[in-house]
């Protein structure tokens, strides 16, 4: 009998192949359903919105919501949102508002060299913050990208833009300038548990050979106030949590959120 394994499976209700087996890959989790999370936002009234990064996106005039797109990735990538515009049945152009978490960020530097990079500023300031700003086009081919990318809450937050008209993609990119990102999270440090963790209990989950990072927000008095697991099972999220938020942690002037892995360690490349 053939086996079909499935690392994500949707929530609606699909009729199976005779011969297929499904298995529930690993996904998001939290402590908490009210603690804003990177994969938690919203489209309503024109605008695209998240509240953990505190962005509010005016989306271009014409431009539609996409399918959602894959949970978060065990190195700390996200998809948040994707947006087209439409010509009839082909999308004319379309961006892609990614994340990456720093604190699971693996060596992984993009290659341009099949692209020519076009005239542009390196740097622009956008709601009140410097953006690294990338232009490129394929060699052969009329597709181009602008890729704006700062850094919020120890992630770098991207726009990615492309098509085929320069035009559209310029008017796109200008809707930036109605772009807000709100910057008044807890401080973020990585390792913060190495140096400050004082009381802790070891979670207990069958053991799958998969990475597991986790975010923990710690309060000044030291106890922890929310998990979140970007990617696991679901007995282990439980397993995780639950251990997770009886740890103490040193006194502290202010909330921190720092990054932590349980189960393998992510490799290098």
């Amino acid at each position: 009998m053939t086996l079909l394994f499935v690392l994500w499976l949707s929530a609606t209700t699909t009729v199976l192949p005779k011969g297929v087996i499904l298995i529930k890959g690993a996904t998001p989790g939290a402590s908490d359903s009210s603690t804003p999370v990177p994969e938690d936002g919203t489209v309503a009234d024109g605008r695209y919105r998240n509240r953990y990064f505190g962005l509010s996106y005016p989306i271009p005039a014409g431009w539609t919501d996409q399918p959602a797109g894959p949970p978060p990735s065990d190195s700390g990538a996200y998809v948040l949102r994707e947006l087209a515009l439409m010509d009839g049945a082909r999308v004319k152009a379309h961006v892609q508002i990614t994340a990456q978490d720093l604190f699971f960020n693996t060596k992984n530097v993009p290659s341009v060299k099949d692209f020519d990079v076009e005239k542009g500023d390196d740097v622009v300031r956008i709601a009140g913050r410097p953006f690294q700003r990338l232009a490129f086009k394929a060699r052969h081919t009329p597709l181009r990208w602008r890729m704006l990318s700062t850094e919020v809450r120890c992630h770098t937050l991207t726009f990615t833009f492309s098509g085929t008209d320069a035009a559209v993609l310029d008017a796109a990119e200008k809707a930036l300038d109605g772009l807000t990102i709100g910057d008044d999270g807890p401080r973020c440090v990585p390792d913060y548990a190495r140096d400050h963790l004082v009381a802790r209990t070891d979670p207990a989950f069958p053991q799958r050979y998969n990475t597991i990072p986790v975010r923990v927000i710690v309060g000044k008095d030291g106890s922890v106030k929310h998990v979140h697991l970007l990617s696991a099972f679901p007995e282990q999220s439980a397993a995780i949590i639950d251990a997770v938020r009886t740890w103490r942690f040193q006194p502290g002037e202010t909330d921190v959120e720092t990054g932590m892995i349980f189960g393998l360690p992510r490799q290098s490349f």
